[in-house]
């Protein structure tokens, strides 16, 4: 939580004990509760708005990947500490950090068209904003980012799942996220009528429990004339364009859109 000193319910003295309490801490104009992060709080005491991608992680948005601390200014530009947005004459909400809505405006003229994909897919997943406002944002933003934002669902559970979908999409393939296979299970995406993609979320592996279940079902799938790629999180964030353009090979193959029951072992 962030709080202005009017904001403050009790008294001058109450409010020093709860800060020499360490329960609060002064970042400028603002008192700061403990949870919030130290970029943050550094950008507030230099009375910097955050904003964007740094704006999107204390909302507890999936963020595509490090792009540096975003921020509005109130005048001139900002230290090479920090990525400027501009500047405003007054910050155009009542709190401190942009809203969702505001962040995704302020991330469609500094990011690439996946990335702000991945923000608004996380943003409407979550319920932090809605379809409707998506949609104005679609419709003022450049053309090659509102072919992204116009195929937000929110239904990808993951930024990975998020970038693969709507880069898949802006091919024209068909993509069904979160879909349960008779025999095979839930899976992050179905491409085509056959190609089964998986996205890890994370850097790391899971176990390896998990990692001999998923060979299982892979193996169930190909039975069923499905085929999977499995995709992780490197490849994905890390590795894109090496990636991205093996996914346009098997497009280009066709291979997606065939009867999965004629390959059925």
């Amino acid at each position: 939580m962030i709080y202005l000193r009017d904001q403050w319910q009790g008294s001058a003295r109450e409010l020093a004990a709860t800060v020499g309490r360490g329960d609060l801490a002064r970042a400028g104009r603002y008192y700061v509760t403990p949870d919030t992060s130290l970029e943050v709080r550094q950008a507030l005491a230099e009375g910097l708005r955050p904003t964007c991608v740094t704006a999107a992680k204390e909302h507890g948005l999936w963020v595509p990947h490090e792009h540096g601390r975003h921020v509005y200014a109130r005048r001139g530009p900002v230290g090479a500490a920090w990525v400027g947005h501009g500047w405003h004459h007054g910050w155009p909400e009542s709190d401190a950090i942009a809203s969702p809505r505001l962040l995704l405006e302020h991330a469609i003229g500094c990011l690439d068209p996946l990335d702000v994909g991945i923000l608004a897919d996380s943003a409407l997943h979550l319920g932090k904003v809605s379809a409707e406002e998506i949609a104005a944002l679609a419709s003022a933003a450049p053309r090659r980012t509102a072919r992204v934002l116009s195929r937000v669902s929110g239904l990808s559970q993951a930024g990975t799942e998020s970038k693969v979908r709507l880069f898949l999409q802006l091919h024209n393939v068909t993509m069904t996220p979160q879909v349960k296979i008779a025999g095979v299970g839930w899976v992050d995406n179905l491409a085509g009528r056959r190609w089964i993609i998986e996205c890890d979320s994370r850097a790391h592996h899971t176990g390896e429990d998990t990692y001999a279940k998923d060979r299982a079902r892979d193996l169930r799938a190909l039975e069923l004339g499905y085929f999977t790629s499995r995709l992780t999180h490197h490849m994905i964030m890390g590795r894109w364009s090496k990636t991205s353009h093996t996914l346009l090979q098997v497009i280009r193959s066709g291979r997606h859109a065939e009867d999965p029951a004629r390959y059925a072992l």
